[in-house]
């Protein structure tokens, strides 16, 4: 009988295997899940070829029911690994010519600047040089960012620009100056404006026009400090009072603090689903280089997982080198079904109010707290009214023509 070849080619070892019973043969690499290909049969001797990886599992499904096994030939990238790992140094030599590789793909070869101006793409290209970045400057060391700002600041005659990367080029498109138009040009002075329905208490005013007074009562979007303010001067001509009114626009500054209420609700499910750590932990570790980190594994974790990860370089005369082992920690979790009594739900809507306080209410005073709770069904619920004191206001901007 005879196969038609599927394995990856170059990978596999090829075997005569001498057995009293062919069938038997069959039965066993079945089971032992060894996938063979171009398989024959000559003179009651199987021919086969398997992947190098089933080699330990074939000799020991042979020797144990008595098969005379003999390795005939190997592929071609098994014998090419052979030969190198055989010769420690054209090991180091290919090692060396990788790490040269990645290193080298991060080098500045080119620099592109998008512009038909030949005199800014000159300024730029000076500016640029000026900042450390030209051929042979490694990419991943330039604050792009910052280099963009000081292009748009030193380069006279452009109004935007941005640093984009292809390959070993860097491309710097530019967004010449236009001349400016004559027209009409907004500014953006703002009121405060209550954000809750409160009772004003203090008022601090720095800029602006008080609109309504301390002891007041606002509803939220209520202006109490406008950015408009109106400014009356008179005097008396022949006898008569002329009246005449200055308006200036501002931004409004200041702060008005007053009691508000708040109410808000808080529930916790009977039945839930939550996340818990099966306590399985797997390692990866990857080879980084400046940059570049290179996985020194073959397949990548999938599932959940909580990850944490630690970058160990070596150090040498108070430096640190560019290169070491990045290992990522994976502690997997599952999500799993839980049943809460009542008791333990409201503890745990407890400490959802907890963090409501710490993480929402730290700028407010809490003059007064009421709790009400209540459970239906599946879920238990904590229905919380606050009596607040604090800031009640916020900027709002508002447009006027110039």
């Amino acid at each position: 009988m005879r196969r038609k070849k599927r394995h990856i080619p170059f990978i596999y070892r090829r075997y005569s295997i001498k057995a009293n019973n062919n069938s038997k043969l069959y039965k066993i690499l079945h089971e032992n899940r060894i996938y063979a290909d171009n398989i024959r049969e000559k003179n009651d001797v199987l021919i086969l070829e398997i992947p190098f990886y089933y080699h330990k599992n074939l000799l020991k499904a042979c020797n144990d029911n008595g098969f005379d096994i003999k390795t005939t030939g190997e592929g071609d990238l098994i014998k090419a690994f052979r030969r190198i790992i055989g010769r420690p140094a054209l090991v180091i030599a290919f090692l060396v010519f990788g790490l040269l590789i990645l290193y080298l793909k991060d080098i500045v070869l080119r620099i592109d600047v998008i512009t038909d101006n030949e005199e800014i793409k000159n300024r730029v290209i000076h500016v640029l040089d000026e900042e450390g970045v030209h051929a042979g400057t490694y990419i991943p060391d330039i604050e792009l960012v910052n280099v963009e700002r000081t292009l748009k600041q030193r380069v006279s005659g452009i109004s935007w620009a941005g640093i984009s990367r292809k390959g070993n080029s860097l491309v710097i498109d530019i967004v010449e100056t236009i001349p400016k138009v004559e027209g009409s040009y907004s500014r953006f002075p703002s009121n405060l404006v209550a954000s809750e329905n409160a009772v004003i208490e203090k008022i601090t005013l720095l800029d602006g026009q008080l609109l309504i007074s301390n002891g007041s009562g606002v509803k939220k979007g209520d202006i109490v400090i406008s950015g408009k303010v109106e400014t009356k001067s008179s005097k008396w001509v022949n006898g008569k009072e002329e009246t005449k009114t200055m308006v200036r626009y501002t931004r409004s500054m200041g702060t008005v603090e007053g009691t508000f209420e708040r109410t808000m609700t808080f529930q916790q499910k009977l039945d839930d689903i939550i996340k818990s750590e099966t306590g399985e932990v797997y390692k990866q570790r990857y080879l980084h280089l400046f940059s570049a980190d290179i996985p020194l594994f073959i397949k990548q974790r999938v599932g959940n997982y909580y990850t944490r990860t630690k970058l160990s370089c070596p150090t040498v005369f108070d430096t640190t080198l560019p290169l070491g082992i990045r290992t990522v920690t994976f502690n997997e979790y599952d999500y799993v079904p839980v049943k809460y009594t009542k008791e333990e739900a409201f503890s745990l809507a407890e400490e959802k109010v907890k963090k409501y306080e710490l993480n929402f209410l730290k700028d407010y005073e809490i003059k007064d707290k009421t709790e009400k709770k209540t459970d239906n069904d599946n879920t238990v619920t904590i229905t919380v009214t606050y009596k607040l004191y604090g800031n009640i206001c916020e900027e709002a901007a508002f447009f006027i023509k110039k």
